[in-house]
């Protein structure tokens, strides 16, 4: 809430509570969990002795002003206030360590007495923006669940359509199951991933107006969509074979690694994503027990490898760096000097991808899948088409942070779809 009061020496009094436009409490104690496991361990075990969480969390975990969500008309008056020579300060109505951290990031004094100064008239109150959007929280659930995501989780039909048994019940019911089972894994993870990163995700361009870093849904609903989405993913996997339940553990364990630990590793990020889309072939393979082709194994490693290598050249290169040799990305492993290389090995890990495509071809008349075969060449070029079109939007920064999402809402990746499979159809019959 603003104050401002007129003496001699005029004065501006702010709270830091109203400043504040994010649920502070959650994201510090999550980020602190983050960055000193053991030390919410203690936090933890003082608020079971009765401290207040804020007091418990401000005690134990560290805490950063940068990372919070401040309302944008405050500081603005905080700015103008300061430009016209006004003292400013900061009533400490949080944790004395996050008032004095917040204070010294805004570069504004922390008032100690806070109320015993001269009563002044409040400002009107910013309205909350959880509230002002609460009429759109379905909406903001499902962005939070990132259910428009959820398509990616189609590989899980692989097995089914590339064994041309998609009109088998059984093996059909299966396959559904386990995309709705890996669509909730999957949603889990990005809640995880996003309440974790909410502070970092503020500073990128993009990601800044996912729902917790917009402060549009505050972080402790977030523990309600773990739970909901945790429990289905659960109930869902129960109805499938125990492989499954195997598949979709490794999918869950690979991901949260990913997110607390391997996505600030070089490389080793990239072959995670690669993975965890392979992985959901498996699943289809695991959920309906139908034989995967080692074909179809090598061609999802290179092909989704050359795309989690897009997805990072483009991130990478939406953050600007002042000098080459600088991270570009914040916790990450590249400098800006390696994009070059990052662009080599995508287009040759693309290109990887087709050629084991190609060497498909050569052995698939063997399978007695396929009455014509030499059909599916035609296929090889399309490929190479979409893959390298996707390269080239890369490097001319017209393409956005998910190269897969970016497949998903185009017209000429969903055009070059439709071609493959008429060419898959005509092929078989």
């Amino acid at each position: 809430m603003l104050q401002e009061r007129s003496t001699q020496a005029a004065a501006a009094l702010f709270s830091a509570r109203e400043l504040l436009r994010c649920d502070a409490v959650t994201e510090a104690f999550l980020a602190g969990l983050k960055r000193a496991p053991s030390e919410a361990f203690f936090a933890l075990a003082a608020m079971l002795r009765g401290t207040s969480p804020a007091e418990a969390i401000a005690a134990h975990l560290p805490f950063d002003p940068s990372a919070m969500l401040y309302d944008a008309a405050l500081l603005q008056r905080i700015e103008t206030l300061k430009a016209n020579g006004t003292e400013v300060a900061l009533v400490p109505d949080l944790p004395a360590p996050w008032s004095r951290a917040i204070a010294a990031y805004l570069g504004i004094k922390t008032d100690a007495t806070g109320t015993s100064l001269p009563e002044v008239a409040p400002a009107a109150a910013t309205p909350n923006t959880f509230a002002a959007n609460h009429s759109n929280g379905l909406k903001l659930v499902f962005k939070a669940l990132r259910i428009h995501q959820w398509p990616k989780n189609a590989l899980v039909f692989l097995p089914l359509f590339l064994s041309h048994r998609f009109l088998e019940l059984g093996p059909a019911f299966a396959s559904l199951i386990a995309f709705f089972a890996i669509g909730f894994a999957a949603s889990t993870i990005y809640v995880v991933n996003d309440l974790m990163d909410a502070g970092a995700d503020r500073r990128h361009p993009s990601k800044r107006n996912r729902p917790f870093a917009s402060g549009a849904l505050p972080a402790r609903y977030g523990f309600l969509l773990l739970a909901f989405s945790l429990a289905s993913a659960i109930g869902l996997c129960m109805l499938l074979p125990p492989m499954f339940a195997v598949v979709l553990l490794t999918y869950v364990g690979v991901n949260l690694v990913y997110t607390t630990y391997l996505k600030r590793k070089l490389l080793v990020d990239v072959l995670a994503l690669a993975g965890s889309y392979t992985l959901r072939i498996l699943a289809g393979n695991a959920a309906t027990g139908i034989e995967l082709s080692f074909w179809l194994l090598a061609f999802s490693i290179f092909m989704f490898f050359s795309l989690a290598l897009v997805k990072r050249y483009v991130e990478m290169d939406t953050i600007g760096a002042a000098q080459p040799n600088e991270k570009r990305v914040m916790g990450r492993g590249y400098r800006y000097v390696d994009l070059e290389m990052l662009s080599q090995m995508g287009v040759a890990s693309a290109f990887a991808a087709v050629l084991v495509l190609a060497l498909y071809v050569e052995r698939s008349g063997t399978t007695g899948l396929y009455t014509r075969p030499e059909l599916i060449w035609l296929i090889c070029p399309i490929v190479l088409y979409v893959v390298s079109r996707i390269w080239f939007l890369a490097k001319r920064g017209e393409m956005k942070d998910d190269p897969v999402a970016f497949i998903l809402n185009d017209w000429r990746s969903h055009l070059m779809g439709a071609i493959v499979a008429v060419i898959m159809i005509a092929a078989s019959w």
